[in-house]
């Protein structure tokens, strides 16, 4: 059941299916059942602005992840379901009449599982206790079809139960609860004293009055708003930051301009009440609609591969740089693990060998030590750059180019070409270095001839790299790593030339400095 859940809750076309169903579905039923004038009573008017907010929280909903898979999939439904209990009951007399109808134990569960994943993070404690409220839940909603008078009776224990839930988490699972922040369990303790105190306000309303009825719209849509919205639309806006600020300025205009003119048609030409609301929600319905085909195009095989450029066009560039420089940060540590950890034990074993009574045995130890402490240093090089304060750029590259040299054993000639006095900001220091690592391992590999040339220009906030060398037709030179640096350029926003003119072989590759992102590096 897990597995299922989490596949439908992963699959943005079928969730995204789900959603336009659902509003389309409730459209139909609000604009023939429900009477949408400017004579309607309070509570009406508003079950149908809590019907609107969770719609479009919805759609907000479908384009943003959570650590638990299946919440996503809870929320949505939560919404939804809540949006059908909330019109169908606008007109009930008590709210006792929520027990009679097959959703409240439903929504009741999903309301409370939703509010405890998101107050615990995504945690998973009490497992066990949900799964036999599920079970409780599951079995009374079966008895809604069997028989009415115990559906009734179930549906009053099996909500109690519910409501239950938090304080029966906080006394079984007290230990577990105690590595959480304080804030996660005084959220919990309120959400165990509002919920079972909600239940005995609608249960002890017994009197024909409608006004109580108000308690559970407000009820809902406090718990809502301070929890599941809160959690939606904090997520949602994480995700916009990302976004370049001319797309978030477009979409800005665009909804202030759709804005004014609804309020023309809806004012100035006095539109009636229920077409302005059939027209407000065929407005949301048809952007679904475009938002769905967009999904459709992005899921596509042949666009898959255009990830990259889909997210240079639209995202921030300086967090896609920090992305990509995410590796260079995890891949130092390793570096250092291996210094510290590895390299120093081999080192150890190496100078106690000396001590050794039998000289054969000894070289022996001496060079598989030799071996494996030179090893270890080029897999140190290749994770970490050896950029040092104390050298110069040209002197860092140079010494790197020699050490490609040593590490391939290759007797072949590098001759570099670079500024007298050059000098790059941060992080383009080390992503240079890496481009320099990639092309002259390429050359080395490929050249046919002991000739290999690198040049390196800097002019006017542009960097140019080039390597020449010779290589026979039949040889293959270029390959993954070439792929790789091209791969890292298009992020960057640079080019990548590959020329072959007979048996000369020339990589160009052309990077623009983006001066944001040395702001953003030395701001972070």
């Amino acid at each position: 059941m897990k597995n299922i859940v989490k596949k439908v809750s992963e699959n943005s076309l079928v969730m995204w299916w789900f959603t336009l169903l659902n509003h389309l579905a409730l459209l139909i039923y609000i604009y023939y059942q429900i009477p949408i004038n400017y004579s309607i009573g309070f509570i009406p008017r508003i079950s149908l602005a809590i019907v609107i907010v969770l719609v479009a929280s919805s759609y907000i909903c479908n384009a943003v992840k959570f650590k638990s898979s299946g919440l996503k999939l809870c929320l949505i439904l939560l919404m939804f379901l809540i949006s059908w209990e909330s019109i169908i009951n606008q007109t009930a007399s008590s709210t006792l009449f929520h027990f009679f109808n097959i959703l409240h134990p439903i929504n009741l569960f999903l309301l409370v599982y939703s509010s405890i994943s998101i107050i615990l993070l995504g945690e998973k404690i009490g497992e066990e206790l949900f799964f036999a409220v599920s079970i409780l839940m599951a079995v009374t909603t079966v008895f809604f079809f069997i028989k009415q008078s115990t559906f009734i009776f179930l549906s009053l224990f099996t909500s109690f139960f519910i409501t239950l839930t938090p304080l029966l988490l906080l006394i079984i699972y007290g230990k577990e609860l105690k590595s959480l922040f304080k804030y996660q369990r005084r959220n919990l303790k309120i959400l165990a004293v509002v919920l079972p105190l909600s239940y005995v306000v609608i249960y002890s309303n017994t009197i024909g009055t409608d006004w109580l009825n108000l308690f559970w719209y407000i009820d809902i849509a406090l718990i809502l708003f301070f929890l599941h919205l809160k959690a939606i639309f904090k997520t949602f806006q994480r995700k916009i930051e990302k976004i370049k600020i001319t797309y978030i300025k477009a979409f800005f205009s665009t909804f202030v301009l759709i804005t004014v003119f609804m309020m023309f048609i809806f004012v100035v030409l006095q539109l009636d009440l229920k077409i302005s609301y059939l027209f407000l929600n065929l407005l949301m319905f048809t952007f679904g609609l475009f938002i769905e085909e967009g999904i459709r195009l992005f899921k596509a095989s042949d666009v898959l591969s255009l990830k990259e450029y889909f997210e240079i066009l639209f995202l921030k560039k300086h967090l896609i740089v920090e992305n990509l420089l995410t590796e260079e940060t995890k891949e130092h540590q390793f570096s250092e693990f291996l210094h510290n950890e590895i390299l120093q034990s081999v080192m150890a074993i190496k100078n106690f060998n000396k001590y050794s009574q039998n000289s054969k045995f000894g070289n022996q130890v001496n060079m598989i030590t030799e071996d494996l402490i030179g090893t270890l240093r080029e897999r140190m090089d290749y994770y970490q750059p050896m950029i040092s304060d104390n050298f110069s750029l040209s002197d860092d590259y140079r010494s790197l180019v020699n050490r490609i040299l040593k590490r391939y054993s290759s007797s072949k000639k590098v001759h570099l070409n670079f500024p007298p006095t050059f000098s790059l900001l941060t992080p383009y220091d080390k992503i240079v270095y890496r481009f320099v690592e990639e092309l002259v391992t390429n050359a080395v590999k490929y050249s046919s001839t002991d000739d290999i040339s690198l040049s390196l220009d800097i002019v006017n906030d542009r960097i140019t790299l080039c390597t020449k060398n010779l290589c026979q037709d039949s040889t293959k030179s270029d390959g993954y790593g070439l792929k790789n640096l091209n791969r890292r350029l298009i992020i960057l926003g640079g080019n990548l030339e590959i020329e072959k003119k007979g048996q000369l072989f020339s990589v160009k590759v052309s990077l623009p400095i983006d001066k944001e992102i040395c702001y953003e590096n030395f701001i972070n």
